[in-house]
């Protein structure tokens, strides 16, 4: 049966519900469950560099030192999309400050804080030269939140003042006129009745949000995204790892999502 997606809280509610939302938090979860916090911190700091799934997989199991194999495989390494400029000299100087910090564990505990606020103060006053703009901030405090038991609270106005820049296009394009920690919190009270991905200790909220609006921009108005491309993609970079696939949300058949026209929304002031 077809599925008609027209408005944002349609695209919201199936794209949480299949588990396109995130669906590495909920791999990396798993694979922290099966394979142990040490193998998970390895795979999110490799993946967190270089945005590819296989060559996380690669790099969290090769038997040797981490920063050795990343350092020697730097340039040959796949990157994803989010990731396409980690290249050359300025990523590589990258990789050798983060390098100071130590083993993959010891990076996570040094970017950890209990609070957004804090985290983005931490970055800001501790990482410098790591290539971690705002999107990866936003990315760092998600894997350590929902995938590494290094949780992270997230709470207006920090979650909308340090908002990456492309949820803040989108909202301004689907919610013209309407603040952002507005559109934040009507986003939030909509999706509050699901659980969050990865890790099961809480409910969608501000962060999820976000996500929602990254996704809303590529579905509705550029296109270039359809509910359950996430997953596909992720089953693609892991074409080589069956065993690690199975941890992976399930496939969804893309045609039973049905776009139309995005109809007008109003938010509540």
């Amino acid at each position: 049966m077809s599925i008609i997606v027209d408005t944002w809280e349609a695209f919201a509610d199936a794209t949480i519900e299949t588990k396109d939302l995130d669906p590495m938090y909920d791999f990396i979860w798993e694979a922290r469950r099966v394979k142990g916090p040490e193998w998970a911190d390895r795979f999110a700091l490799h993946f967190f560099m270089f945005y590819n799934a296989g060559e996380a997989v690669k790099a969290a199991e090769y038997d040797g030192p981490f920063w050795s194999y990343v350092e020697f495989g730097y340039a040959s390494f796949k990157r994803g999309t989010e990731r396409r400029h980690f290249r050359g000299d300025r990523g590589a100087s990258a990789v050798r400050n983060l390098r100071k910090f130590g083993h993959p564990s010891s990076v996570w505990d040094a970017l950890h804080e209990g609070d957004y606020l804090n985290l983005v103060a931490n970055v800001e006053s501790n990482f410098g030269g790591c290539q971690i703009g705002p999107y990866f901030m936003w990315k760092a405090m998600d894997l350590m939140d929902r995938c590494l038991g290094r949780p992270v609270d997230v709470r207006l106005p920090d979650a909308a003042k340090f908002m990456p820049d492309e949820p803040r296009k989108c909202s301004s394009s689907v919610f013209p006129g309407v603040p952002i920690r507005v559109v934040l919190t009507h986003i939030a009270d909509r999706i509050e009745r699901f659980p969050a991905p990865g890790n099961p200790n809480r409910m969608c909220s501000y962060p999820e949000a976000e996500t929602v609006l990254c996704m809303l921009k590529g579905y509705f108005l550029t296109k270039t995204h359809v509910i359950g491309d996430d997953i596909d993609e992720k089953y693609d970079q892991l074409a080589q790892y069956p065993d690690m696939q199975s941890l992976l949300p399930s496939r969804i058949v893309k045609s039973n999502y049905v776009r139309r026209i995005l109809e007008p929304t109003s938010v509540p002031a």
